[in-house]
């Protein structure tokens, strides 16, 4: 539970529930990239349909969703024999992504990982990507419709 003082500045009240608190962690190499994805994120917090669909969430997964909405997300497994097979074995920094996606996340057997660009993608992994309309749905168009399996 966050304590606010009465009438911040962000026009809280102190008995208002704050239900998630947002960190960025930028490399010093991006740090644009990073910063229209938080734009996104921040027009995406004021959507209609965005609070109902956070509060409904269940599992990591579900969140990711509400909060990156379809068009800005994309989220594969990789298995030989799918589509991405070929990205097993590579590290982030040398995927050939389309502009303005990154990898924002990784499941391994049970663990998030948020990579770097020497993390070195296994078997089995379920990345997850975010980025814009465009970048996502070239995404889309190389690996096929999301695939969170």
């Amino acid at each position: 539970r966050i304590e606010t003082e009465a009438d911040d500045e962000l026009g809280r009240s102190p008995d208002e529930v704050i239900q998630a608190v947002f960190f960025l962690v930028s490399p010093e190499e991006h740090p644009g990239r990073h910063l229209r994805i938080l734009a996104r994120i921040a027009k995406r917090v004021e959507d209609e349909s965005f609070i109902p669909e956070w509060l409904q969430a269940q599992t990591d997964q579900e969140l990711k969703e509400a909060l990156f909405h379809e068009e800005l997300m994309f989220a594969i497994r990789l298995e030989p024999g799918r589509s991405g097979e070929n990205l097993i074995g590579s590290p982030i920094r040398g995927l050939p992504l389309p502009e303005g996606t990154l990898v924002a996340m990784i499941r391994r057997s049970g663990e998030l990982i948020i990579p770097r660009g020497d993390t070195e993608l296994l078997d089995g992994d379920r990345l997850t990507l975010i980025g814009g309309v465009e970048g996502i749905d070239q995404l889309r168009e190389l690996y096929g419709v999301s695939s969170t399996n």
